[in-house]
């Protein structure tokens, strides 16, 4: 009897995924997608449609025959609160998104505070929080705050920069193989590859400090444009030698790109080049990371 449950939770997966990557589907259209049977499609839609996780969103225009009734996941029925905080000057930035099924924004605070606890965390969470809040993600700096015992929604803590580097790849998806390099202060990598996030043996994994090149004297100087950017050409040319990624999404203060371009190209061929993409921070990286985590991680535990 346990097995027929997760087969039919596995199925249940399997359609909501279809009608999320979709937009919506018929009934046909969904037996296609998922490969499973139209009477399994339709016991499993009936009960779908009781519980509201999905809904009818009419008639398409019929092509010959009878119109078909389409579906659509229900995006309200279950939302993830995703909550980065990040330290700059003297404050640290607290931001929260609220984000349905179809990864669609419904809502974003900020506040900037001195410092972040429990207390504070905790009532920016409450402030957010609604029913149809299932997971609960977070990305905190150097931060043990625990408060899973506080709420029953699923809670996920995850590293900023691994997170950066999912919602990097999400965002260039022609690439199949980014990085993201955080180079403002002890520069770190986000490595994405063929889809899969790089985390290595434990948490040193694209700690860029432990590379030899930090001895360097021109890695030391990043008071100047130019020191940053010899700084960064270094960190460049260990990245391309090793990994040879398609693309680099570079997150860095006033850099000379013309310069780093140069220079790289002095090592690189232009064929071995990966295009270099400069922001200016990568809050959004980050948040579409965190949503992209929790998303599988309902559909995971929806399917167990």
């Amino acid at each position: 009897m346990d097995e027929i449950r997760g087969v039919r939770k596995k199925n249940v997966v399997k359609i909501i995924q279809s009608l999320v990557k979709q937009g919506g589907c018929t009934k046909n259209e969904l037996v296609f997608y998922t490969g499973l049977s139209l009477s399994t499609i339709d016991s499993l839609l009936e009960e779908m449609l009781k519980s509201n996780l999905v809904i009818k969103e009419g008639y398409r225009e019929s092509t010959g025959g009878r119109p078909s009734m389409g579906y659509q996941v229900n995006g309200e029925f279950s939302q993830t609160l995703c909550i980065y905080a990040y330290k700059h000057d003297k404050t640290i930035t607290v931001i929260g998104r609220l984000y349905n099924l179809y990864s669609e924004m419904m809502e974003e605070k900020r506040r900037d505070i001195p410092k972040l606890d429990r207390d504070v965390l905790c009532s920016f969470i409450d402030e957010m929080l609604n029913a149809q809040v299932h997971t609960i993600c977070l990305s905190l700096p150097d931060s043990d705050i625990n408060i899973k015992n506080r709420y029953k929604q699923r809670i996920l803590i995850e590293n900023n920069v691994y997170m950066g580097a999912i919602g990097a790849y999400i965002k260039h998806m022609q690439y199949d193989s980014i990085v993201l390099l955080d180079s403002k202060g002890d520069s770190r990598l986000g490595i994405v590859i063929n889809g899969h996030l790089v985390e290595g043996k434990s948490s040193i994994a694209g700690q860029t400090y432990f590379m030899p090149v930090i001895n360097h004297e021109d890695y030391k100087n990043r008071r100047s444009m130019k020191g940053r950017s010899k700084r960064l050409v270094l960190e460049l040319q260990n990245i391309i030698g090793m990994l040879n990624p398609e693309a680099i999404v570079i997150c860095a203060q006033s850099i000379d790109e013309h310069y780093v371009e140069e220079e790289l190209l002095k090592i690189f061929k232009m064929s071995d080049m990966p295009h270099l993409i400069y922001i200016d921070n990568y809050i959004d990286e980050v948040m579409l990371g965190m949503e992209s985590i929790s998303k599988d991680s309902l559909f995971d535990k929806i399917s167990r």
